[in-house]
């Protein structure tokens, strides 16, 4: 059986994932707030301010993870437009409605993964808040933005693959 993800040597996530990633959460937004996909976006898209954060990681295949961050004011917006009612940005249904947003995305991806041979399971999500949020990853590892952005704000999508440098993840129930 040939590899359908083959092995990194370099630092580049595989292109069936960042494409698994990108046609999950275009589906997702299309349908819930409009946001779209800005292709080529310059990558360098920060969090001014206070903002929240979702992450979920994968098994399979290949480790790999993402995260979801949003300043703020598009996290308020977004909230209201996917909810149809306010949610305040300090409260925990915030947290609560950001890890449901990713964790919706992130099993249209599994699935989307799984139809192409790619093993694919999902972990639960983790939300975080505070100021200037961004995704901090170590070295030896790839990294891709996706930016989507609309009417309701702007967010972006950080993966992180498994690393490239030698080093492999522990893996859960490994000493």
């Amino acid at each position: 059986m040939p590899d359908v993800l083959p092995p990194t040597t370099t630092d580049a996530i595989p292109k069936a994932i960042t494409q698994a990633v990108q046609e999950a959460t275009t589906a997702f937004f299309t349908t819930s707030c409009g946001l779209t996909h800005v292709p080529d976006a310059a990558g360098d898209e920060e969090a001014a301010g206070a903002g929240i954060m979702s992450a979920i990681s994968f098994l399979g295949d290949r480790p790999w993870a993402f995260a979801m961050a949003l300043p703020e004011t598009s996290a308020v917006a977004l909230a209201k437009a996917f909810a149809g009612f306010e949610i305040p940005f300090d409260s925990q249904d915030m947290g609560d409605l950001l890890g449901e947003v990713v964790n919706v995305i992130a099993g249209d991806i599994s699935a989307r993964l799984n139809a192409e041979g790619i093993q694919a399971q999902m972990s639960l999500p983790m939300s975080v808040r505070g100021a200037d949020v961004t995704t901090l990853v170590p070295h030896g590892v790839a990294t891709n933005r996706l930016l989507f952005e609309g009417p309701h704000g702007r967010c972006w999508l950080d993966l992180v693959s498994d690393r490239f440098d030698g080093l492999t993840f522990r893996q859960p129930g490994m000493g």
